[in-house]
């Protein structure tokens, strides 16, 4: 088996996230409650992406870590360098234990009525973590608690922070001269 030539493509990544980040605010803005299901789901496909982004940037790669073994001989693959999976959380904090300057535990600056706050990373995160596994397809709902505007503006800070912390992932020469994404 070989690795997809995208697996160690942060800036593919990075891109792709604004792509679905993009696509969430324009679902989200249009006010119509049942478009705000898929925004949500977008939202959360763009903030796992630039969680693996980043995680590239610092040295792993987005594989199954199941299939590690099944890799072509002259790859270079360990277990420990694999991100995988859905759960935002989760790939938040291998991301701060691959790269210190990333805190899930700082607070941002939303504050909502519904919502609260203020919240830290990653209990933001934490809040989109299900609307993978609930709003994807029709099923009943237990992780989640409900939809709503502030859905969109927790998300808007929670990709500001992902922006902006990118930025000390970007410290090699090669990652600078690719970043083309305007901050």
């Amino acid at each position: 088996m070989k690795l997809d030539k995208y697996a160690r493509d942060f800036a593919l990544w990075r891109d792709w996230a604004a792509i679905n980040y993009s696509a969430a605010k324009t679902l989200f803005e249009t006010g119509d409650v049942f478009l705000w299901f898929p925004a949500a789901t977008l939202g959360h496909h763009a903030l796992e992406m630039y969680l693996k982004s980043a995680l590239i940037a610092n040295g792993m790669t987005i594989f199954n870590p199941r299939d590690v073994k099944s890799l072509d001989p002259g790859v270079e693959l360990t277990l420990t360098d694999c991100a995988w999976g859905h759960e935002l959380v989760r790939l938040a904090e291998t991301l701060a234990q691959r790269n210190p300057t990333f805190d899930p535990s700082r607070r941002m600056d939303f504050i909502g009525v519904v919502i609260g706050g203020p919240l830290t990373i990653e209990e933001g995160l934490s809040i989109f973590d299900p609307f993978f596994s609930e709003l994807r397809y029709p099923r009943e709902m237990n992780k989640m608690e409900g939809l709503g505007e502030e859905h969109e503006r927790l998300l808007d800070s929670l990709v500001g922070e992902l922006r902006h912390a990118r930025l000390t992932w970007n410290q090699s020469p090669e990652m600078k001269s690719a970043s083309h994404e305007p901050t």
